[in-house]
């Protein structure tokens, strides 16, 4: 018994923090988002590919970290516990928490494919050609982020891109990612569009020095063996920094997306030391203190899991104003249909594509931005009114002049003018009552969108100026 323990002793480790994370940490906001996809099972959903959606699919909300707990424990009972060993020993390694989320399948699948290629490329047959074009489609369907991998593979094996089998994979891989690229081009490439442009903000040096320090000193056994990696591994980091210090610069860019470094963590040529494991032991008890609730309020981590949400018990319908995750959590806690409203420049998500379900209904809009009644002593404000979903309204341009039917306008709607300038908003006007056409004057240099609001509530018509 002890030598099994002893030769397989971060396999054991490895189980017990996920486990402890899959039981222990509350479902955080994000998680409760793409479960709220689950809810209406698609090709595609805003912002990543459908694999995580269609993984909850299969469980109720009590259960929803279940499978991917399965999927994340399989991989570290199959993997070779010196691999284990070196992804708890690197810090960056512990922002994968085996969730409910596009990372985790990521990760998974990615290691998948460098499984499925590692084969074909000792073997290039039919049924290795096979596996690997299932496997790149699995990752395709996991996070955007995983073409980085297949970018860096190409790279560093350019010498086999003549082997005719390749062509196969690649052709199997594109067959059946062919319904989701079907989805976004019919939504008019919609996750496209917002991940390259609709997430960014105002240009800055400081995010990027900022993003690029804190990633180096939780990869930094990556930067210290950086030379030893092979061309595939170089290349994934160079590709990966450019790409997410573009994001950072842009003012949009998440610590987590360099989990895409894990695929190369068991290529490491860490030292089997006594010292290499303590550390690595050490890690993973600063890991598990994430699971005491003092501990995550003093790190500000409770921000994810918004507990505040929970605690609202309405009979009413109840939507959220620029809080869609806000939204998600209480049709998680609740069971009930939620949704959230959202100013033009404000971060759109699933709810944008989804029709508004309490039109003409009365609503109690909770806020964190102090509109309304305070809801008790928590962070929310409550304006309880009627509203509708405009963003059929039909209109066109006739030069400057917009053209609409005023009868579709429900009362006490009023035409509003937003104007922006790199994604930051230089002004918001009322202009006139929504029955009547709106007078309005451009600006160069600027994006300006005419909108719907009542009492400053969306309607979710946005109408970029001409």
């Amino acid at each position: 018994m002890k030598d099994i323990f002893q030769n397989n002793r971060f396999r054991f480790l490895a189980s017990v923090l996920l486990l402890g994370n899959a039981f222990l940490l509350p479902i955080t906001a994000d998680e409760a988002y793409y479960f709220s996809w689950s809810r209406d099972l698609s090709l595609g959903y805003y912002d990543h590919p459908p694999l995580v959606a269609w993984m909850m699919g299969a469980v109720s909300a009590e259960y929803l970290r279940v499978p991917f707990l399965m999927l994340a424990l399989a991989f570290v009972l199959l993997g070779k516990e010196r691999s284990i060993g070196k992804l708890i020993f690197i810090p960056g390694v512990h922002l994968f928490l085996g969730g409910a989320l596009p990372d985790t399948l990521m990760i998974i699948t990615g290691f998948m494919v460098l499984h499925s290629f590692r084969k074909w490329a000792n073997s290039r047959n039919l049924v290795n050609a096979v596996v690997l074009g299932v496997c790149i489609a699995a990752l395709g369907y996991s996070k955007f982020h995983g073409i980085l991998l297949i970018f860096a593979l190409a790279v560093g094996y350019w010498h086999l891109r003549k082997e005719w089998t390749l062509y196969i994979a690649i052709g199997i891989a594109f067959v059946l990612l062919m319904p989701y690229l079907w989805w976004q081009m019919s939504m008019d490439w919609v996750t496209f569009r917002y991940h390259f442009s609709g997430r960014f903000g105002s240009a800055n040096i400081y995010t990027l020095l900022e993003y690029i320090g804190f990633g180096a000193l939780l990869w930094w056994p990556l930067v210290l063996f950086f030379r030893q990696l092979p061309m595939w591994g170089r290349v994934l980091i160079v590709s990966s920094v450019l790409l997410f210090g573009w994001g950072a610069y842009n003012g949009s860019a998440e610590v987590h997306w360099l989990l895409v470094f894990m695929w190369l963590v068991p290529a490491l040529e860490l030292p089997d030391s006594k010292r290499t494991r303590n550390v690595a032991y050490l890690i993973a008890m600063l890991h598990a203190l994430v699971w005491v609730p003092s501990i995550r309020d003093v790190l500000s981590l409770n921000d994810h899991f918004r507990e505040e949400v929970r605690e609202i018990n309405s009979k009413e319908n109840v939507v959220f104003l620029d809080a869609y995750q806000d939204a998600a959590l209480y049709e998680l806690a609740t069971g009930k249909e939620s949704y959230s409203l959202s100013h033009p420049g404000i971060r759109t998500s699933q709810y944008n594509l989804q029709p508004y379900p309490f039109d003409g209904e009365e609503v109690v809009v909770y806020n964190r931005m102090g509109m309304g009644k305070p809801y008790f002593e928590g962070p929310f404000s409550t304006v309880r009114e009627t509203l509708y979903d405009l963003t059929n309204l039909h209109y066109e341009w006739e030069g400057w002049s917009l053209r609409f039917d005023a009868s579709e306008v429900p009362q006490g709607y009023y035409w509003i003018l937003y104007t922006y300038v790199d994604g930051i908003e230089q002004g918001r006007e009322r202009l006139c009552p929504g029955t009547e056409m709106p007078n309005v004057v451009f600006k160069a240099g600027t994006d300006q969108f005419l909108t719907l609001e009542k009492n400053w509530m969306p309607s979710g018509l946005w109408i970029p100026l001409p």
